[in-house]
């Protein structure tokens, strides 16, 4: 039987844990735990057996704010309700800070997690962004990616 899935805030402590589930080289954690210092954001990560099996970002200075942003969860992770537990607590950390909506971009090609949002009871708002942004690959190369996005947004409980 699986161990429970625990999501919480990152700390310092677990820069070690997550720095070897990210592309070598790509600073990733190390960055959002700097932005969530600076209070522009959240960064939690959901945790099996001690491990980091996935993170996720609630982006307080966006356009859309507050947005639900960088769900990820490990492959051998996807399907066990990880994805939805992130969600979960991300919508939980909103509505405690006294927003009353959830805002997200997902991929017009990404089938799965626009199922996974539409199930949560995301919706979409009629919007769609293009963003240009560079990223570190799994062989610790900078890459560029142009990803267009289908705004969608959730009205969370008071």
């Amino acid at each position: 039987m699986a161990e429970e899935i625990v999501v919480r805030r990152c700390v310092d402590g677990d820069v070690d844990a997550l720095e070897m589930t990210e592309p070598p080289g790509s600073g990733i954690t190390r960055n959002l735990l700097r932005h969530q210092t600076a209070g522009s954001i959240v960064y939690a990560a959901a945790w099996q057996n001690h491990q980091p099996v996935g993170t996720v970002v609630l982006d307080l200075a966006s356009k859309h704010t507050p947005e639900l942003k960088h769900l990820f969860v490990q492959e051998a992770a996807r399907g066990s309700g990880v994805g939805t537990a992130l969600c979960d607590w991300i919508e939980d950390h909103a509505a405690r800070a006294g927003f009353d909506k959830l805002y997200l971009g997902v991929g017009i090609e990404n089938h799965g997690a626009r199922r996974l949002y539409e199930r949560l009871g995301f919706r979409p708002t009629g919007q769609t962004t293009t963003t240009t942004y560079q990223y570190v690959d799994d062989d610790g190369q900078k890459q560029w990616a142009t990803e267009t996005d289908d705004m969608f947004e959730k009205m969370l409980a008071a």
